[in-house]
């Protein structure tokens, strides 16, 4: 990887308007540091990775409000980090708090983001994007503003504002050899191809490509145009002929392997997906944790439980998932994770737990969660299918089905959704059911031509 020689310091960052309240130029420069970091999914070796580069800046200065911004905001974007539940984040958004009081004077930018991250972590995430949209305008070249409404724009299900909010800033970043500016072309083609702009989106990936081969975003978006259009075969390609250039994103390597078990899925190749699953993104989950590793995990078990034949997907496997799972299943960090991690609760006998997180949300909301009824839907049908009660499954999701976006995710990861709905379908004893499964095929078929899975399933309901 491209590694950057130079960090801003104070007088940098004031020269790009983007003033900073600090004593500390090298706070600073380890603030840019952490930021590429962040941006890029690597950890620098030379800095000893992100947390060790956070923790550097903050010894520099533990009053840094931007810094402490960052910090907290690093937590919040996990996606697990819910302070209502989490002591860590609670203690990270008080000392934040505390070094805001203890500044005489702040610049309005700097306020913003301390409201933002505030209004986020007490669980309004629109609150807190509408603030990042405001220091946007004043500073659309901040990238930290920029990253973090992008996250809520994502795991709130809403792919134009996402795909927008790049397009408002992108003409300014146009002069001038900006810091990070590479990055924004794989940001914006994310979500042009969220938004079903395929073409306009694997230009602009490329375009990002081209400038940083190792902006493995922009590869992932590219991987996205391929799976929505149903190309598992250039996918593959495409991901295999790059990896030497994307794997060295540590923090997001582990995701882009799930895109290539997904394709080989799609091939009928489900014997090398169910070798990355357990060579790869199981040990990832064991070995490295944290909310995107435990998905793609549970993600790409869950598929070829649904799709794949009986002998892919051991107890072992499950019993491996739950446990990784464990030190989540009450964090309610998001709907989306909830409904991962009560995959791993099912599919290892766990059903009690499956119904304690059901429960708890009559009481409790996710930091970002998507509306009532969709969620808890979706975690009843889940629930009915472990109990081959496939009609109720199928009634339970088709009220529902089309507001699987505002759970948040891709399109691609919330397709598990609908694959649950067809599998159900075709499961359920019902007639009527088994029409509607050869309904939603042909559906799916009109989006992902020539896909060998929807041909598997249209097998097998021609088969009962």
């Amino acid at each position: 990887m491209a590694r950057r020689e130079h960090w801003r310091g104070i007088l940098e960052w004031n020269s790009q308007s983007l003033n900073m309240t600090s004593s500390s130029n090298l706070a600073c420069k380890m603030y840019d540091a952490a930021l590429t970091q962040f941006i890029g999914f690597y950890d620098d070796s030379n800095l000893g990775g992100l947390d060790k580069t956070v923790e550097k800046m903050l010894h520099e200065d533990p009053d840094f409000v931007m810094g402490r911004c960052l910090e907290v905001g690093l937590l919040l974007n996990s996606t697990v980090r819910n302070p209502e539940f989490d002591q860590e984040s609670r203690e990270k958004l008080n000392l934040l708090n505390q070094t805001v009081k203890a500044k005489s004077k702040l610049y309005p930018r700097e306020k913003r983001h301390v409201e933002a991250v505030r209004l986020f972590a007490s669980g309004d995430p629109v609150g807190a994007t509408l603030e990042w949209e405001k220091i946007l305008i004043e500073h659309p070249t901040d990238i930290h503003a920029l990253r973090m409404a992008l996250d809520s724009y994502f795991w709130r299900g809403v792919q134009r504002e996402m795909r927008d909010s790049v397009a408002r800033v992108l003409p300014f970043w146009q002069s001038g050899a900006l810091p990070l500016k590479e990055y924004l072309y794989g940001m914006h083609a994310f979500g042009l191809c969220e938004t079903n702009l395929f073409e306009k989106a694997e230009a602009q990936a490329r375009k990002g490509l081209k400038r940083n081969i190792n902006d493995a975003w922009a590869a992932h978006a590219i991987a996205h145009v391929y799976e929505m259009q149903g190309k598992a075969v250039e996918g593959f390609k495409f991901l295999d002929d790059n990896e030497k250039n994307w794997s060295v994103c540590n923090h997001f390597s582990g995701h882009m392997y799930w895109h290539e078990a997904l394709f080989k899925i799609e091939m009928n190749a489900y014997d090398e997906a169910s070798q990355i699953m357990e060579n790869i993104l199981l040990t990832r989950a064991k070995n490295i944790g944290g909310p995107l590793a435990i998905v793609d995990l549970n993600s790409l078990l869950y598929r070829l439980h649904l799709t794949g034949s009986e002998n892919l997907v051991r107890p072992g496997h499950w019993n491996a998932a739950y446990e990784v799972c464990k030190p989540y299943l009450r964090s309610h960090g998001t709907s989306f994770n909830d409904a991962h991690f009560l995959m791993a609760a099912l599919g290892s006998d766990n059903v009690d737990v499956a119904e304690e997180i059901l429960e708890s949300y009559k009481d409790i909301d996710p930091l970002i969660s998507g509306p009532k009824d969709v969620v808890t839907n979706l975690l009843k049908a889940m629930i009915a299918y472990k109990r081959e009660q496939y009609s109720e499954a199928v009634e339970l999701l088709i009220p529902v089905r089309s507001q699987f976006r505002k759970i948040g995710g891709s399109e691609a990861q919330r397709d598990l959704f609908s694959q649950l709905l067809i599998v159900s379908a075709i499961k359920s004893k019902s007639e009527y059911h088994r029409k509607l499964a050869e309904h939603l095929l042909n559906e799916r078929d009109g989006l992902r031509s020539n896909s060998f899975l929807d041909g598997r399933l249209v097998n097998r309901l021609n088969q009962i």
